[in-house]
């Protein structure tokens, strides 16, 4: 039985990180085809931004060089994106969009509207848009990828687009985003395991 005086059905992030395993579930089931998200936004990133260097996509997306490399193989090998000599200097590629690539990444934007609508359902259109806002400002305070996006009006002191106190300062430093990849992939080996040891 659910215990609602439990400290940990009180943390924000608890709560995100159900939500993230529950938008990773239900968009398995409805949309079986569909990129995971990592790939639909380097495919974005390329289509939005291209040419780009997988450097460049890796620093734009705030993602590891490391894991982007099976990311760009399994796009390239699906026909999405393409490898070509960056004109600036030859010595290294470009990456840019395929017409396939784009037509997919066209289907599969639609298709991540479709899984908001029925993962949202119980908010109304005003919720739904307070969420948003919500989560822009959060994202804002810590990456200044969001800060443009962000709402101004009606900000507290110190968040994106208020004119009076100074932002704090971030949290999420390069630092802060290598311990957590370090960790994920930790959790990723420890799971392995397990379903190895679990299969023999």
């Amino acid at each position: 039985m659910t215990d609602q005086n439990d400290p940990m059905y009180d943390s924000p992030t608890y709560l995100m990180y159900e939500t993230v395993r529950l938008v990773r579930r239900a968009g398995a089931r409805m949309f079986p085809g569909q990129p995971r998200m990592p790939h639909l936004l380097v495919l974005w990133c390329v289509a939005r931004s291209g040419p780009l260097s997988q450097r460049d996509v890796a620093e734009r997306l705030r993602m590891d060089a490391g894991d982007l490399v099976g990311i760009v193989d399994a796009l390239e090998e699906g026909g999405h994106v393409r490898r070509r000599r960056d004109p600036a200097d030859r010595r290294r590629y470009a990456l840019e969009a395929t017409e396939d690539g784009r037509a997919f990444l066209e289907e599969s934007l639609l298709a991540r509207r479709r899984l908001n609508e029925v993962l949202f359902e119980p908010l109304s259109p005003d919720e739904r848009r307070l969420f948003r806002e919500m989560l822009l400002r959060v994202l804002a305070h810590h990456d200044d990828r969001f800060t443009d996006l962000a709402p101004g009006d009606g900000a507290p002191d110190g968040a994106p687009g208020h004119q009076g106190t100074a932002p704090r300062e971030r949290v999420v430093t390069p630092q802060v985003e290598a311990e957590a990849r370090r960790q994920a992939r930790q959790e990723m080996d420890a799971g392995s395991a397990m379903r190895d040891r679990a299969s023999s």
